[in-house]
């Protein structure tokens, strides 16, 4: 079953519960109100009682009752010789019943303020994260669509060219290479898709083993030369031969893969440098270019499900950076990135823990 998703049912569920918040608030705001003033009420009534119990006290002891005797008969009363007035601790008793009370109140009011505040933050933090999610979503098949489609356009432009007339070796060499290229596109795409769906599943294992790191260094440049060819970018690696990890071969790949094509697609006609050290007992690799960069907002979000950042003009699908966090940290590994700014390149790096001996 889908569900559909309507931006404007989202605002208004937004505007009711701050509505509902509103209503919250003006309702607990009255009752604190009427509890100080039904509190000040109940105060005033018990002093107009004692001030009664005075008016009987001098009334029995004008009828010749003992002091003592009328003193039991009305204990909070403080009486002399001279007057009959109500003892002032019991005045003061009664106010800090009172205040005792409204503390009671004042403080039960803010947890459930607080409790209230709380849930509806959540609700409102949900109702915006998911239209968030619905937005990725909608821009990734947007993505998807015109990543098949470009591929598969150019797929049969060249089929066609082949099937309808006999092009000379050279033109026939690179309408073959054309046809690979777009075949190994599209073998990316729908690897991606269906690395994100198997990764979703909590029983996901890996099988790590001993790997040279400069070997899938090196199958990773591999993996996006005609990509680089194609956007005139040039790809380095200065790695050391002797550095090993301990990791999935697959996963390794991926991710590696995955930071190359982006770094490509981002770098047209400058430069891609694949580097790696030890760092704190790990493997440390960057993959530095010069290309377009990202700004500081966006690089805490690159690595989420379906991030694209607003206004990019290069493709992808949202899912490459995804999968290099989740296939790095199922092998114990970790992921960054950095960029001084829009323009001024970018440096992804993932570490890996470095196997026993594989220290360069």
């Amino acid at each position: 079953m889908t569900m559909s998703h309507d931006p404007r049912r989202t605002r208004t569920l937004q505007i009711s519960f701050l509505v509902l918040l509103a209503l919250c608030n003006a309702q607990l705001g009255w009752w604190l109100v009427d509890q100080v003033r039904y509190t000040g009420e109940m105060r005033d009534r018990s002093e107009l009682l004692l001030e009664a119990d005075i008016t009987k006290a001098t009334a029995a002891l004008r009828v010749g009752m003992s002091r003592a005797a009328v003193q039991a008969l009305y204990p909070d009363l403080q009486i002399t010789e001279k007057s009959v007035i109500i003892k002032p601790e019991v005045l003061e008793q009664l106010d800090a019943d009172r205040w005792h009370r409204l503390n009671r109140y004042w403080w039960e009011g803010a947890f459930f303020l607080a409790v209230l505040v709380g849930a509806m933050y959540v609700v409102f933090r949900a109702l915006r994260d998911q239209a968030e999610l619905h937005r990725r979503q909608e821009s990734f098949l947007a993505t998807v669509s015109h990543e098949l489609k470009s591929p598969l356009a150019s797929l049969r432009l060249s089929a066609e060219t082949l099937s309808l007339r006999d092009p000379p070796s050279d033109r026939r060499a690179q309408l073959i290479e054309r046809l690979l290229q777009d075949l190994a596109r599209l073998e990316r795409l729908i690897g991606n898709i269906l690395d994100t769906s198997r990764l979703a599943e909590p029983a996901i294992r890996t099988s790590p083993e001993l790997l040279v790191v400069l070997e899938e260094v090196r199958s990773a440049i591999a993996d996006v030369t005609m990509q680089a060819a194609e956007s005139k970018t040039t790809v380095t690696a200065d790695v050391p031969a002797s550095m090993a990890i301990y990791a999935d071969r697959d996963a390794v790949r991926t991710v590696l893969s995955n930071l190359l094509q982006n770094a490509v697609r981002a770098t047209a006609g400058g430069q891609v440098v694949v580097s790696a050290r030890v760092s704190s007992g790990r493997a440390r690799i960057d993959v530095r270019d010069n290309g377009t960069g990202f700004t500081p907002a966006q690089a805490a979000h690159l690595f989420e499900k379906f991030y694209r950042p607003h206004g990019a003009s290069r493709g992808g699908t949202g899912l490459g950076l995804y999968l290099v966090r989740r296939y790095a940290q199922l092998d114990g590994g970790t992921v960054g990135a950095s960029s001084e700014g829009p323009g001024c390149g970018a440096c992804f790096t993932v570490e890996w823990p470095l196997a026993d001996g594989g220290a360069a």
